[in-house]
């Protein structure tokens, strides 16, 4: 009697936690070389050639439910694999691609649908896909592994990738490339801080950048034509018996993360103002966060990393403040604006050439690179003082925003622009730090604080805003526009009385405190 043929085993998904980086394709012969790789070498397999198709259907099925299907070739072997790809929308990731990964070893270079039918991916993947799968674009790259130590029992995996991603037109000819040249640091075993720490030892010697981008979705853009685009904050993963210590780590996380969402769409789309703001958002948030838990997480580095991240923000802050006096001239009356465009365009120019510059610095790359391994580290919750790392943030939360909206108070009616531009600063601090703990609240106690605070906080803008941009105005001695945002300023105190009281009646401390 024959035996039964076994079913193909249903592979379990993978946990790939990774970090990448690019490099100029002159500096991977460097990084392989690099003292610190040779001394930390646990294991080099010799360099190998990858041929990787990525399928998908015409309308990109699978793409749009998050998941990246390709049938790679190295030498004899044959392996096809699902992973899951990096959406930007949901989570709290900070430069760390953490993924599942379903793995087969294949026969033939043609993809096997069947096994796609199985265990999780038949309901991840459309049974009407399966029929209308074909190779849309591939990567071809000469890929180097070593195997490190980190830290003290890490295990990282280096893999140097130079090539290039191609996308075929019918007729067989290529229609668009991208030149590859990238490092990725595969987390084997250890803490996730181990990968930020070797990324930054190598960074200190061969500049690097960081990238959140996969070559799942470089193809893709190459295929579609889609650029990059500015991302709002993604939702913070915080919940109501998130400790103090996870909480910290989830906003900076998250604000790393708005960063890095950020800048393909500014630096590739030509100084995107939506990016911009974005980023520009994402210091604030950051700094925000470091003075809400300050007396929690003081550090020396802690403090340097905040210090440093501020002169680096200013940069992008002064972008930002070209960016939005050039948007008000257009809402001036013409007289007002007339002789000031020219002026103020070569001003914003040279502003966001400076951001752009920063972004591709090793400065910058070395800021993200360092604060990341700070913070995945936890040193900053091992303070000799006793603080409350393991109590929810839920305990401490109404305290935290009470101080706030007490600082809040203390500025009195913002019936004047200093007093407003000072209460402005104030009330964005809170608005940021209400986003930090309103998960940590039903929304019905949350609701209508947010309300009164957006409410005081849309003149209060205004008026911060408008006086601002006069203030740059008068640096380049265009008088008639900076008059005219004065006045626009002084007509957005008007409503403010009406509103502060009403926001003082709102007994928003009480809200927080109960």
């Amino acid at each position: 009697m024959n035996a039964k043929p076994k079913a193909p085993r249903i592979p379990r998904p993978e946990r790939e936690v990774e970090i990448k980086l690019l490099a100029d394709p002159a500096d991977l012969p460097r990084i392989a070389a690099l003292s610190l790789v040779r001394e930390r070498l646990v294991m080099q397999a010799e360099p190998a050639r990858q041929h990787t198709a990525y399928y998908d259907t015409p309308g990109l099925a699978l793409a749009k439910r998050g998941l990246a299907l390709r049938l790679r070739r190295q030498g004899m072997k044959r392996e096809q694999s699902v992973k899951t790809m990096s959406s930007g929308e949901a989570g709290d990731g900070a430069g760390i691609a953490v993924r599942r990964e379903w793995r087969w070893d294949v026969a033939g270079d043609g993809l096997d649908a069947g096994l796609l039918r199985q265990g999780d991916l038949s309901e991840l993947i459309p049974a009407d896909a399966l029929d209308s799968l074909s190779p849309l674009f591939t990567t071809d790259v000469q890929r180097t592994i070593l195997l490190l130590r980190a830290g003290d029992e890490g295990r990282v995996e280096l893999a140097l990738d130079l090539g290039q991603a191609l996308v075929m037109s019918p007729d067989g000819q290529p229609s668009a490339r991208h030149t590859i040249s990238e490092v990725e640091l595969e987390l084997k075993q250890g803490e996730v801080a181990d990968l930020f720490r070797l990324a930054a030892d190598i960074h200190a010697r061969v500049p690097l950048r960081l990238s959140t981008r996969s070559k799942a979705d470089l193809g893709l853009a190459l295929l579609t034509g889609a650029q990059p685009r500015a991302h709002a904050v993604r939702p913070l993963g915080i919940t109501p018996i998130t400790t103090v210590m996870e909480a910290f780590r989830h906003i900076g996380r998250n604000g790393l993360a708005h960063l890095l969402d950020n800048q393909p769409a500014f630096t590739d789309g030509m100084g995107d103002p939506a990016a911009l703001r974005e980023m520009a958002s994402a210091v604030r948030r950051l700094i925000t966060a470091y003075s809400l838990f300050a007396d929690l997480i003081h550090t020396d580095q802690g403090d340097a990393l905040r210090d440093q991240l501020k002169v680096l923000g200013r940069k992008l802050e002064k972008a930002r403040d070209w960016q939005k006096l050039a948007m008000a001239l257009t809402e001036l009356p013409q007289e007002a604006r007339k002789g000031a465009v020219g002026p103020v365009s070569a001003a914003r120019a040279k502003a966001l050439d400076k951001a752009m510059r920063l972004l591709s610095s090793p400065e910058w790359t070395g800021w993200q690179l360092e604060f990341a391994a700070w913070l995945e580290a936890g040193d900053w919750a091992q303070q000799p003082h006793g603080c409350p790392f393991g109590t929810t943030l839920s305990e401490i939360a109404g305290d935290m925003l009470r101080q706030r909206l007490e600082a809040l108070r203390a500025v009195g009616l913002p019936g004047d622009v200093a007093t407003a531009i000072k209460a402005h600063k104030r009330l964005r601090k809170l608005r940021y730090d209400l986003d930090f703990c309103r998960a940590v609240w039903p929304a019905e106690r949350v609701d209508p604080l947010q309300r009164a605070v957006d409410a005081l906080r849309t003149p209060l803008k205004q008026v911060a805003d408008d006086m601002n941009a006069a203030g740059l105005l008068d640096k380049i001695e265009q008088s008639a526009a900076a008059d005219a945002l004065r006045k626009r300023a002084a007509a957005a105190l008007k409503p403010l009385p009406a509103l502060w009281t009403a926001f003082l009646a709102a007994d928003v401390v009480a809200a927080v405190a109960a």
